[in-house]
């Protein structure tokens, strides 16, 4: 960690600010989106294909987050912060207005563009103020305190809308002042430590101009091009990806077509439950994250979670669902930490980190546009879950062997020290000039 500008607080104080910080601002986010295709559904009587925008918006739309590390390169950590906030959930607030489908689609789709710059960001932060070797274990924390908020934000929030289903209306700017804190907490956080002092100098651009929307997708494909590591990582995550997209574009109509959930229930038997079962395993699998590697734990993660789609298959009740999901938190404790820690150990230099978690985050988005709307046009063609979800289970085995057939070429934390990654030395410094 950088030398900070005035006195060095303790990691525990570090930690603890982190921890409050990403409670208020992602736990909220994540308990609205959430949740969010159901209100679509059955407040504003959304159809399947209408549901699947609902759905389909945040994942797929991560593919912008390369433009908002250009913008983390131009611009303070502090003013990045108030931006991204404001894109995030100033839209949110404004949908709370909503008196129809559109109108809360388009509120919804803007909100979700800003929140696919959180990432780079967050991957920044994580890399600057935690060392390799308490990385995984201080990202387990961080994301024990969010899951725990998760909990609170959704069942909140499906109990609200069950009560009256117009509760959003006053939900969602409450939202927006918690998540407005969390930002002032986190700048704070970045001041004391001094972890702004350790980026490069920031370019102040005099004006916006064609070359800034390109370089990030030319520094995507010349960094996949090049590092032949990271390009592997990226092409398990992709295959996973595919059984994720499906199963998170049909589950909120398996929930409203076969089983009826009230908002309360499915709040209950996925949101609660999914989180749950990642904060009890996270820091466990922070700590196999630590001494295996992220290619080995993400490769076991992606096995165990073909269980998820199958459960699904059989699925008839909101127990079965609930079921499911136990499997889906499991497994997703390790493909969480994979997902961040993969790239951050993977990039060559601290001031590379934002830049990985950013290509990484714009492929989610990719992934999400592809296979969604296969997904849903397979259900819609055999008007069955069986054959979405067959092949979600087979992309999870396929993506944990490639990920398996990786494991020698990611160090562990415990090796970082030890020596640099082989292609590192290979991959040119692209850099962020105006």
């Amino acid at each position: 960690m950088n030398a900070p500008s005035h006195h060095s607080p303790s990691t525990a104080r570090i930690l603890t600010h982190h921890m409050v910080a990403n409670v208020l601002i992602q736990s909220v986010w994540f308990g609205i989106s959430s949740i969010m295709a159901i209100l679509a559904r059955k407040r504003f009587n959304a159809n399947d294909w209408q549901t699947l925008m609902i759905t389909a918006a945040p994942p797929t739309l991560l593919t912008v987050s390369i433009f908002w590390n250009a913008l983390l390169h131009r611009t303070s950590i502090k003013r990045y912060l108030v931006i991204n906030w404001a894109c995030t959930m100033l839209p949110l607030t404004a949908a709370a207005f909503a008196q129809s489908f559109w109108h809360l689609l388009a509120c919804f789709i803007c909100a979700a563009i800003g929140a696919a710059g959180w990432s780079p960001v967050a991957g920044d932060l994580l890399r600057r103020f935690y060392g390799d070797h308490l990385r995984g274990r201080a990202y387990a924390s961080i994301n024990s305190a969010m899951f725990v908020g998760m909990m609170v934000a959704s069942y909140a929030f499906g109990r609200a809308l069950d009560v009256n289903e117009d509760a959003f209306r006053w939900y969602f700017p409450i939202a927006t002042v918690a998540s407005g804190l969390g930002v002032i907490l986190l700048q704070r956080l970045d001041h004391i430590t001094g972890a702004h002092e350790g980026r490069s100098k920031v370019v102040v651009a005099d004006r916006i101009a064609l070359r800034h929307f390109v370089r990030p997708l030319l520094q995507l494909r010349e960094i996949l091009r090049t590092d032949r590591t990271f390009y592997r990582y990226e092409a398990a995550f992709m295959t996973y990806g595919v059984g994720w997209m499906i199963c998170n574009a049909l589950l909120p109509i398996l929930a409203t077509d076969r089983l009826k959930l009230s908002y309360t229930a499915f709040a209950g038997a996925t949101q609660v439950i999914y989180p749950l079962c990642m904060l009890v395993m996270t820091y466990p699998m922070g700590w196999v994250m630590d001494r295996i590697g992220a290619a080995r734990t993400s490769g076991l993660s992606f096995a165990w979670l073909s269980l998820y789609p199958l459960v699904l298959m059989l699925t008839h009740n909101v127990t079965t669902v609930g079921v499911a999901t136990v499997f889906y938190g499991t497994a997703m404790a390790g493909v969480h930490l994979g997902w961040m820690l993969g790239p951050v150990t993977l990039a060559p230099s601290p001031d590379r980190v934002a830049q990985y978690v950013a290509i990484h985050t714009s492929l989610v988005g990719l992934r999400g546009i592809l296979a969604q709307g296969v997904g849903m046009l397979i259900y819609r063609i055999t008007d069955s879950f069986t054959w979405p979800f067959a092949i979600a289970i087979l992309a999870f085995l396929w993506a944990s062997l490639q990920m398996w057939h990786l494991r020698g070429a990611i160090p562990f934390a415990s090796e970082l020290h030890k020596a640099a990654r082989p292609p590192t030395d290979s991959i040119p410094d692209i850099p962020e000039s105006p």
